[in-house]
């Protein structure tokens, strides 16, 4: 499986069919429409919109963040108030391919 994060841009890496244009996160590599495309891979946008979140056992922060492009990923949250329709923006914590989270703007 290839990685999630490109540490060197700062970003996460996401696939796009390269006919359609529609891009998927995690990667994979055939494109969902039953086509059997190959994707290529892709740099994500580094920012979104907060779409849902939650708090699970009272410490961990999860939410849902819409990428402009039409990719929604579920993800970590930093901790801290959440309001839907905010501004997000990509964080990276450590060195580890899962070591990224969204933040509040």
């Amino acid at each position: 499986m290839e990685s999630q994060l490109n540490h060197e841009k700062k970003c996460l890496m996401g696939s796009r069919d390269p006919q359609t244009g529609e891009m998927y996160f995690p990667p994979r590599p055939l494109t969902i429409d039953g086509s059997l495309r190959e994707t290529e891979p892709c740099e994500l946008p580094t920012e979104g919109t907060l779409y849902s979140w939650t708090i699970l056992g009272g410490k961990a922060h999860f939410g849902q963040i819409e990428l402009p492009g039409g990719v929604m990923i579920q993800c970590p949250l930093a901790p801290g108030e959440h309001a839907i329709d905010t501004p997000y923006v990509l964080e990276i914590t450590g060195e580890g391919d899962t070591d990224w989270r969204f933040r509040r703007a």
